[in-house]
């Protein structure tokens, strides 16, 4: 204690330590477990793909369309929204 003030060791989650005496921490642990993770989609996707009977969007037109208007995505009509929609 340092002037009534209990301080926090670094080590406090120390979940195992190695043969010559490094600490494994659990911040470590979960490093290694998104490594694992991330090592098991190579390409970078996490994510299931839409359905084939779904529209696709034209991203790009759309977001050229949104700038040079002013708006955004969410705020288009169904009509002006029609036209970024590939089926």
């Amino acid at each position: 204690m340092v002037a009534g003030i209990k301080l926090k060791s670094r080590y406090r989650y120390i979940i195992k330590r190695t043969p010559d005496g490094h600490a494994i921490t659990r911040s470590d642990t979960m490093l290694e477990d998104i490594k694992r993770f991330d090592d098991a989609f190579p390409d970078g996707v996490f994510a299931y793909p839409a359905p084939p009977e779904a529209p696709k969007v034209k991203i790009r037109a759309l977001d050229n369309y949104c700038k040079k208007h002013g708006v955004e995505p969410k705020d288009l009509t169904e009509e002006e929204m029609k036209q970024f929609l590939v089926y």
